[in-house]
């Protein structure tokens, strides 16, 4: 009788023991396609406002506002359904990589269909379709990390990750600066990135056969249930503090390009080269630190430190655009906050592997804990778009500061992780 179905093996050993070592070829692999959904994503950031100021110079911000929220809202709820699809799927493939391998094409040609439309609300429902598109390829993907890695190699696979993540999101950057006057043109060819980059990874990191695995029988009631989070005050913690740093960061990264022109007060050609220069310096100082902070917190056997410090080096971050209308805070703030964000995110998936509650629904728990990265796309247009028309962007800066230090305060204390 195999290790896998003895019985008299609890599952959670079973399952530990069916993970390697060392990272292997997953290492690479988790790199690339966690760079390959990034890049896309990072650069529509920049696009969909530029393609938003085309259509309507004066409403621009009300229509981006719109449709990010829209896509954002379909996002959340979409990654919690799949997630609980996939924890329940069951085929020759496995019950991750057939997700993985279909959402790629759905959002591409959405994306691809965007950039030939003005009309707002089909830009509104392809950006809906790109956006459960891009959870199809993601729920399933965020429960790699616990199913497939040791715990003691949590913190470099985490490292890995978010090194991807981050170079990815600063030549996003660097892309959407190149192509801020024909933004059309990245929107249509950028997307299709991820369908190629999660295609790869399915062909190159197989899932083994999960047919004969049990499942829980399915329903329209477990599928509304799946939306309760865990009650789990580790859980709970883990997800507020994640939203409340990626509120504080998104309610500034979001507007950059209507900070620069608004704020700062260039034109859109300069704001586009600034945005790439950015984007440069955002890959240095986040990179160097991913590198450092994921294989150190596994050395240490600690992530909630790591993580507290980089909430507090984002309120910092954040500061000189409070104190200043200038390029040079605009630098320091991708500078020094790309630092902070490059020592969170080689860390925070670690963090949440750490506190999931229940093995048998990762993808569904991951999920949850992911909205805290679709949450803030939902709600920083919407209070930064209200405080901005109020009383002008120095307020939204402020708001940013107290969101991160509200972070660091509601992680000390957790229990399960150190």
């Amino acid at each position: 009788m195999t290790l896998s179905t003895r019985p008299d093996i609890p599952r959670g050993d079973r399952e530990l023991s069916r993970r390697p070592a060392r990272l292997g070829r997953l290492g690479p692999l988790l790199f690339l396609v966690h760079a390959g959904w990034m890049l896309p994503f990072a650069a529509a950031g920049t696009l969909i406002p530029a393609i938003m100021t085309e259509i309507d110079p004066d409403r621009k911000v009300a229509l981006y506002g719109t449709l990010a929220t829209t896509g954002s809202l379909a996002s959340m709820i979409a990654t919690i359904v799949i997630g609980t699809l996939s924890d329940r799927t069951r085929s020759r493939l496995g019950k991750r990589n057939p997700w993985i391998a279909s959402g790629g094409v759905v959002l591409a040609i959405a994306a691809t269909t965007m950039s030939f439309t003005s009309n707002f609300p089909l830009l509104v429902a392809l950006w809906i379709t790109f956006q459960v598109g891009l959870a199809v390829v993601l729920a399933p993907l965020f429960a790699v990390l616990p199913d497939r890695v040791a715990p003691s190699n949590l913190g470099k696979a985490s490292a890995v990750i978010g090194f991807g993540q981050l170079v990815a999101q600063s030549l996003g950057s660097v892309v959407a600066g190149a192509l801020i006057t024909v933004p059309r043109e990245g929107l249509r060819w950028l997307p299709w990135l991820i369908a190629v980059t999660a295609v790869l990874f399915v062909l190159l990191a197989p899932e083994a056969d999960n047919r004969n695995e049990p499942r829980e029988k399915g329903s329209a009631r477990a599928l509304l249930r799946s939306f309760i989070p865990p009650r789990d005050r580790d859980f709970l913690l883990a997800l507020i503090g994640r939203f409340l740093l990626l509120m504080s960061f998104m309610s500034v990264l979001l507007y950059q390009l209507f900070v620069l022109t608004d704020y700062i007060g260039i034109g859109v050609g300069e704001a586009g080269r600034v945005i790439a220069t950015g984007g440069v310096v955002m890959a240095v100082s986040s990179g160097a630190a991913t590198v450092l902070s994921g294989p150190l917190s596994d050395r240490l056997g600690r992530r909630k430190p790591i993580v507290i410090t980089a909430s507090l080096i984002f309120a910092a971050a954040e500061t000189p655009l409070v104190l200043s209308h200038s390029l040079t805070a605009f630098y320091t703030f991708l500078g020094v906050g790309g630092f902070a964000y490059g020592i969170y995110i080689a860390v925070d998936q670690a963090l949440l592997a750490d506190v999931l509650p229940n093995g048998d629904d990762r993808a569904k728990d991951m999920g949850i804990l992911n909205i805290a990265n679709t949450g803030p796309q939902v709600l920083a247009p919407i209070v930064s778009g209200l405080v901005v028309t109020a009383v002008g962007y120095r307020s939204v800066f402020v708001i940013a500061i107290a969101l991160a230090l509200a972070s660091a305060l509601v992680l000390l204390p957790l229990r399960r992780v150190r």
